[in-house]
């Protein structure tokens, strides 16, 4: 049976206690912490203070790596080597908190859907930092998940066989496959992942997804009317996820979205 998870940042504040309190009476049954600067080691409320706030709500705890200024898949050798560096410190500060996984983007900014001569080299370095990281994850006894961000899927597949599993991410999957073919083959390219990973997907991300002419954007609200949350549910017999978040950070107008906000797409997915 999986798990279904709520995600919070340090950019929630003080609201972040009040949103665990409402996960956990919503029905969720962990909490993803997003690891962005001044955690793990500064800020208010800390990282040890969400920790335990996680805990005493009987919540488990899910971590995700930095991303912003990491840039694993780099092929600039000392770009990469520095965000690796940076992982291994961040790792060795989690390892004190009993965790669920530890999920990472392997990313780099160079236009690999653009330019497809820089594909395997960015692949190499992207192996490389998997390896390396595993390693590291390995050694401080935490799971080690690669996420899929703008690769596609051969790629990824390349490079997630060096993690402890996968993180499918669908919301990643739709925005990459609308901006590059057009949304009329999101179903056939969502259907195509969802059956090559069959066996491998430890963790899901999932948001619904808002289409804006050429633009769309993930991290939306979601319910058990939403098309590919329907697709999803489909294949989770088959995928036997151990875990799924419901990585959905904007809300109704300005405000930031609430676990109250996602309670009918729980009931839907604990449903299946």
């Amino acid at each position: 049976m999986h798990k279904l998870g709520f995600p919070v940042w340090y950019g929630y504040g003080f609201e972040i206690s009040r949103i665990i309190e409402e996960a956990r009476d919503t029905g969720f049954d962990y909490i993803e912490v997003s690891i962005d600067h001044p955690w793990p080691r500064g800020g208010e409320p800390s990282l040890d203070e969400v920790v335990r706030l996680i805990k005493g709500s009987g919540l488990s705890t899910g971590f995700h790596a930095p991303w912003r200024d990491l840039r694993l898949s780099s092929p600039f050798e000392e770009v990469r080597e520095a965000s690796v560096k940076v992982f291994e410190k961040i790792a060795l500060d989690l390892s004190v908190h009993e965790c669920d996984y530890l999920v990472a983007h392997l990313s780099t900014d160079q236009a690999i859907d653009r330019i497809y001569e820089i594909r395997d080299e960015v692949v190499e370095a992207a192996v490389k930092s998997a390896e390396t990281l595993a390693e590291i994850c390995r050694g401080l006894g935490i799971m080690f998940l690669v996420e899929n961000v703008r690769e596609d899927l051969e790629m990824f597949e390349r490079i997630a066989s060096r993690a402890d599993g996968v993180c499918l991410d669908i919301g990643h999957v739709i925005i990459s496959t609308y901006k590059g073919y057009g949304r009329g083959n999101i179903d056939a390219e969502l259907e195509r992942w969802l059956t090559s990973l069959r066996g491998r997907v430890v963790a899901i991300h999932y948001s619904g997804v808002k289409f804006d002419g050429k633009y769309a954007r993930d991290h939306q609200l979601t319910n058990s009317s939403d098309r590919y949350l329907r697709i999803l549910r489909g294949h989770l017999g088959e995928l036997r996820p151990r875990y799924i978040l419901f990585e959905v950070f904007d809300g109704v107008g300005e405000e930031h979205a609430w676990p109250r906000q996602l309670a009918d797409a729980l009931r839907f997915i604990r449903s299946s």
